[in-house]
């Protein structure tokens, strides 16, 4: 019945992001240049005469002022022939000394490629890990409502009966997950990339907080169901179709399968501007999952005499979809912290959210990179939201006319009066 939770783990599904294309850069140094010495002064004249014409060429070299100037020391000039004659003049020159102490401001590029950058990809040849290790909760609070119980024992003197309007009740439902993910991607060139996926999962679903009703089944109060296994393998591609000194973007294409649950096909585009060391961006992603067992998802327990209560959200369906849009930014706080934020608006199939991310890492060289993370709903219109529950009751307690049935079969509405979501993780950047 894994079927039963995976739209909780579409939050935690999607893969890392990966592309090449940010750097940080420090211009903030600066030196002190000092000089002395003691120098002296030489003024070579070259006075070349050719066919009758004076002209007179001076080229000075000096260090600190230059001595004063001499006029030249004129020569014949001798017409009838064509002769070039050079002499240098000497001057002797008094020794100065001088000290000199200048600031000098420069720049340097130094250039950082931050893993965990949101447009970051191994080059061709490369390698990159995510490994993701994340805490996920979901709970809302419920009311029972519109309970009916019908008789599905065929050995019992009220089979068929129905027994209308139980007396309504409430509870609370709580999902919660502990996500292992591994991203290994390989750069098949500078701008396109291969990702494999895989995830080990331990999901728990709790009803709880129970009034008092006979509207649920026997042993079901306070009951706990888990699973646990490596549930997701994945594959991809993603393509960096822009990068130059202002603009970024992006495209992936993903195919996940989730043991017995359901294959989803991910299709996501992001486009980003650079400002010195900020990247902000805005993205969109489509997501549509095929239901491999069954045709009904929710919230679901059960026990081990084979009594079962489900909360659905969604019945007589073998295809779920959603879709994502929002705006996030990345920005390196020097050249080891780096912070990043995503507002994410989805609409989930049956549920639309408001959802909002923070990061910060650390990363003290060009091949590891560590991020904590957490991200929660600000909004979800699943509050005040009406579906449908069914309960499967063996050996239930008489109800009613139905007093000597070994199953019965109730069905009825509940309302959700609060919804929420939130996670947290960390994140472990290898680059090779």
């Amino acid at each position: 019945m894994k079927k039963c939770m995976f739209v909780l783990a579409f939050l935690g599904l999607l893969p890392a992001a990966y592309a090449n294309g940010y750097e940080y850069q420090d211009s903030s140094s600066q030196y002190i240049a000092t000089r002395s010495g003691t120098k002296s002064y030489k003024r070579t004249n070259t006075v070349r005469k050719v066919g009758g014409y004076h002209n007179t060429i001076t080229n000075n070299f000096y260090y600190g002022q230059p001595p004063a100037q001499q006029a030249p020391v004129e020569k014949p000039v001798y017409r009838d022939y064509e002769e070039v004659v050079e002499q240098e003049y000497i001057q002797p020159v008094a020794k100065t000394e001088y000290k000199e102490e200048k600031t000098v401001e420069y720049k340097t590029q130094e250039r950082k490629y931050f893993l965990a950058h949101p447009f970051f990809q191994p080059l061709k040849g490369s390698f990159g890990s995510v490994t993701d290790v994340s805490y996920a909760r979901n709970s809302f609070k419920f009311d029972i409502q519109n309970a009916n119980i019908l008789d599905i024992d065929k050995n019992s003197l009220t089979y068929g009966d129905i027994v209308r309007g139980l007396a309504d009740g409430s509870g609370k439902a709580e999902i919660s997950q502990f996500l292992v993910k591994e991203d290994l991607s390989f750069g098949l060139s500078d701008s396109l990339a291969l990702i494999l996926m895989a995830q080990y999962d331990n999901t728990k679903v709790k009803f709880k907080d129970w009034s008092d009703n006979n509207a649920t089944a026997d042993g079901l109060y306070d009951n706990e169901t888990s699973s646990s296994g490596v549930n997701l393998f994945g594959i991809g591609l993603q393509n960096r179709f822009v990068d130059n000194d202002k603009w970024i973007a992006m495209f992936s294409g993903f195919f996940q399968h989730q043991k017995d649950t359901a294959n989803t096909f991910i299709f996501d585009v992001k486009a980003g501007y650079k400002i010195n060391r900020t990247t902000i961006y805005g993205l969109a992603r489509f997501g549509y999952s095929n239901l491999t067992d069954g045709d009904i998802y929710g919230a679901f327990v059960d026990d081990a005499s084979g009594d079962w209560l489900m909360l659905s959200y969604k019945k007589d369906v073998k295809d779920v979809f959603y879709v994502e849009g929002g705006m996030g930014t990345f920005s390196a706080l020097n050249k080891y912290l780096y912070l990043g934020g995503e507002l994410i608006y989805g609409y989930y199939d049956w549920h639309n959210q408001l959802n909002i991310k923070g990061t910060l890492g650390l990363q003290p060289g060009d091949s590891f990179a560590l991020s904590l993370y957490a991200s929660t709903s600000l909004y979800d219109s699943a509050k005040n939201k009406v579906r449908q529950y069914m309960n499967y009751d063996v050996n239930p307690a008489p109800v009613g006319t139905i007093t000597n049935s070994n199953l019965v079969y109730t069905t009825g509405d509940y309302k959700i009066k609060s919804y929420n979501e939130w996670k947290i993780g960390l994140q472990a950047i290898l680059y090779f």
